[in-house]
Parts: C-alpha cells; sequence; structure tokens
C-alpha cells in the first residue's frame, strides 16, 4: 500500500480538482501538494489526507532532488509527464 510521504504520487478524490495529479512536497503539519502547473512550489496546496488518494509510483530522483530541495517546478511537470506516459494517458499528456 503507497503511502503519503514527501515525494510520493497521489490523486486528488474529491473537491473541483478531483482526478489531478500531485505529488507531496511536504508531510509535516499537513499534506502539501502541487502539480508545477496550477499549484507551484511557491504555493503548494494543503489538502485532507482522506481527499487523497496514494500511487503506488515512484520517481528515485525527483525524491532525491526534493529532499535535497533543490527542485523546480518543471521537474515535478515532467515527473508527472513521465508517470502519465507510464499508465499509457498519453491523450492527457497532449492536453497539457
Amino acid at each position: 500500500m503507497a503511502e503519503l510521504i514527501k515525494g510520493s504520487f497521489c490523486s486528488s478524490k474529491a473537491g473541483h480538482d478531483a482526478g489531478t495529479i500531485y505529488i507531496v512536497v511536504e508531510d509535516q503539519g499537513g499534506i502539501y501538494v502541487c502539480d508545477g502547473r496550477h499549484r507551484q512550489l511557491s504555493n503548494p496546496k494543503r489538502k485532507n489526507p482522506i481527499h487523497l488518494q496514494p500511487i503506488n509510483y515512484r520517481d528515485e530522483a525527483l525524491m532525491s532532488r526534493l529532499e535535497a530541495g533543490d527542485i523546480r517546478d518543471e521537474d515535478i511537470k515532467y515527473s508527472i509527464k513521465n508517470y502519465l506516459i507510464h499508465i499509457g494517458k498519453q491523450d492527457a499528456v497532449k492536453k497539457e
């Protein structure tokens, strides 16, 4: 079972952003997520963990950059794009 830890992928289950893929950027004092596009690192979204579905997928390069604090919005967008290609959702990538 996947957990909501820093660097993990998750999907929003509720709200106007339902179905959006996010990456957890902070897990201390709440879960803060961003997607690099609408929710950037400068303004992450605080989400209730009940409203998030963990995804069993990891990008080790992204996790190491996140831990080092050397991460940009482009890195997050690239990682989410690779995940969508990995699961076969190329049509979702083309829309963005």
